[in-house]
């Protein structure tokens, strides 16, 4: 019985596929959401957008109560000086801590 080796696969390392459909747009705009969910109606935040497009945005805020899956009534672009306010239902798709204070939220618009 003879003992061959298997010949040698080579596996392509490739970085990993970024699932972004849309180019983001880098802006620095603030942002008013709260949450979709009535029992929590007080809560309300205002962050900073550090980027976004058609599908979903990203925020930079202090607040620590999102998680993975929570639905937001989202205003934006906000504030005085916009002469246009549109609301959005988004859901967050993904947390980061950025320092001790700050967390970036990255959600998806769903209408």
């Amino acid at each position: 019985m003879s003992t061959a080796a298997w010949p040698r696969m080579r596996v392509a390392k490739s970085a990993p596929r970024d699932a972004r459909r849309r180019k983001r747009l880098k802006v620095s705009l603030p942002v008013h959401v709260r949450p979709f969910d009535a029992r929590f109606v007080e809560i309300e935040d205002v962050g900073q957008v550090v980027d976004f497009t058609r599908d979903g945005l990203y925020f930079v805020t202090s607040m620590p109560h999102y998680f993975v899956g929570m639905r937001l009534i989202v205003t934006f672009p906000y504030g005085d000086n916009v002469s246009a306010h549109r609301k959005f239902l988004a859901s967050v798709v993904r947390l980061e801590d950025h320092d001790r204070q700050k967390r970036g939220i990255a959600l998806r618009f769903l209408l």
